[in-house]
């Protein structure tokens, strides 16, 4: 079965998205620039499509307003209400119909590439869960061998309790999880800033 990767993003409307972001630099700018981070984590993983299928799993406005990227996803799923446990876990319940395994990554880490995505779902055939960490204490890729009920409840979603959270989750429910190497996610303009530093060094 093939493999699925789910890329969670919003329809950058300024005011609803990256809103810490938004009162450093305002709503338009932070809106512009995270439309410009969407086209990036979806270009950086496609080299993963063929072998696993891409699926753009948005949240703000019907499908057809993503349509600018609609050459970079394999289809467009809309995100159900609910907080962000719910959303994942019927993202994932609807991905393990589709094939498995089954990773998630958002559009909040530019570093992520598709060797971190082929190394998520290569570990998930000796692990059943994997983590990519962030230095704030969540995680910019979550993937699991089969589905799982209640996974994701139990979770304090955006905090720095995150992983923690969710590694807790797994022992309790007697889940082998891995994690990878940790990376730096975008929430404010300082963090921004040291992206472009890096990406000027590299």
């Amino acid at each position: 079965m093939t493999p699925v990767l789910l890329v969670f993003l919003k329809y950058p409307e300024p005011g609803k998205v990256k809103t810490r972001l938004a009162k450093e630099l305002s709503p338009q700018v932070a809106a512009q620039l995270y439309r410009e981070w969407v086209g990036i984590v979806l270009r950086n993983v496609q080299p993963v499509r063929g072998s696993t299928c891409v699926v753009g799993y948005v949240d703000g406005a019907p499908t057809d307003r993503f349509s600018e990227w609609d050459s970079y996803v394999d289809e467009w799923r809309e995100q159900p209400s609910g907080d962000l446990g719910t959303r994942l876990d019927q993202g994932f319940a609807w991905g393990h119909r589709r094939g498995r395994p089954v990773a998630a990554v958002g559009t909040d880490c530019l570093d992520l590439t598709a060797g971190h995505v082929e190394s998520a779902l290569t570990r998930l055939f000796e692990h059943d869960v994997v983590f990519g960490p962030t230095t704030d204490g969540g995680y910019y890729l979550v993937g699991t061998r089969t589905h799982v009920p209640g996974f994701f409840d139990g979770v304090r979603w955006s905090s720095s309790h995150t992983l923690a959270d969710h590694l807790g989750r797994c022992r309790v429910l007697g889940l082998n999880a891995c994690q990878m190497d940790e990376l730096a996610d975008i929430d404010t303009a300082a963090d921004w800033r040291a992206y472009e530093a890096r990406s000027q060094s590299r």
